[in-house]
């Protein structure tokens, strides 16, 4: 694959979706080395044609002003017909998606979608399909194949960019980071959010969600659109509403959609959610095992350093 770096530019009205789209791109080492900038509507996309001149252009479909159909179409009119672009939205009419291929878009990924999906798309405009054949195929000077790295340890969320894209749907535009953490949290201080979820098939537990009262209070509170104050109040006080710990219990629930699959012809489901006051011996036990498990730090910019740190853990038992 050639050291070039390939120029991408992400045209989304929220700017959450830009900031998971982007991550989600620089984190794939097949893509190779990327130059990515963003535009917030069809209009200042093609503002941006002239002096980015991007390789590829990744956008949503429905945005005020100009949409990213009417970017497409624009783009073919002015000269700018070699430049593949791709759709990642939630639009799925057939219309619509007849649209997008007649007028010759890369592709068409519906949110919510998983990294693999959206790199391998990428990877395609970028390159072609037959680059990652290619680069399978090279090998070391003396005839030895490159090492392949060993597999991660799989965890229990498919992918960060999924869990990104269920709080982003239920916080709306509103800014925040969603990480994966490298630690392993303990959760000594509680109260704590606690999720069990189970699937069909099975009568025990699949799955663990576990939630400080840091990120309950910001979930919640960012949910229900409550001031600054309100959110810190209950996060230094360690108290989150009933109304805060319902909204983040509705992140939990999402999330079911998002763990690694108990499964073919199984799914996981939110079994229940609750508000755990003190510390209890069944989940000190299940922090303690080795299973695959997804940790999450959550930061909200708009409340300040003083909010601190979520933390979040999902468990496959």
């Amino acid at each position: 694959m050639s050291e070039e770096s390939r120029r991408v530019l992400i045209v989304d009205d929220s700017r959450a979706i830009q900031a998971i789209i982007r991550r989600i791109l620089q984190d794939g080492r097949e893509l190779g080395r990327l130059q990515i900038q963003t535009a917030s509507d069809g209009a200042e996309a093609l503002e941006r044609m002239a002096d980015f001149k991007p390789d590829l252009v990744v956008s949503d479909w429905h945005m005020p002003g100009v949409s990213g159909i009417e970017m497409l179409q624009t783009l073919r009119q002015i000269g700018h017909g070699h430049v593949p672009v791709g759709f990642v939205t939630t639009e799925t009419n057939a219309v619509c998606l007849t649209q997008a291929r007649s007028n010759g878009a890369a592709f068409v990924v519906h949110k919510p979608f998983d990294d693999a999906t959206l790199r391998r798309v990428v990877h395609d405009s970028l390159y072609g399909q037959s680059a990652l054949r290619e680069q399978a195929a090279t090998r070391k000077p003396g005839g030895v194949d490159a090492p392949v790295p060993p597999a991660p340890m799989p965890g229990a969320v498919q992918s960060l960019g999924l869990a990104q894209q269920q709080l982003h749907a239920l916080l709306c535009t509103r800014s925040f980071d969603l990480l994966k953490s490298d630690s392993r949290h303990t959760f000594e201080q509680f109260p704590l959010l606690v999720g069990l979820y189970g699937c069909t098939g099975r009568k025990t537990a699949y799955a663990v969600g576990l939630m400080d009262a840091t990120a309950v209070a910001m979930i919640g509170g960012m949910a229900l659109a409550l001031g600054k104050q309100e959110i810190l109040k209950a996060i230094h006080a360690r108290q989150p509403s009933a109304r805060m710990v319902e909204e983040a219990s509705r992140y939990l629930r999402s999330m079911a959609a998002v763990l690694t699959s108990p499964g073919a012809g199984s799914e996981a489901q939110l079994g229940s959610a609750r508000l755990a006051p003190q510390p209890f011996e069944k989940l000190q036990q299940v922090l303690q095992q080795h299973s695959a498990r997804t940790d999450l730090h959550l930061t909200l910019p708009l409340l300040g350093k003083e909010a601190g740190t979520g933390h979040l853990c999902f468990l496959l038992v």
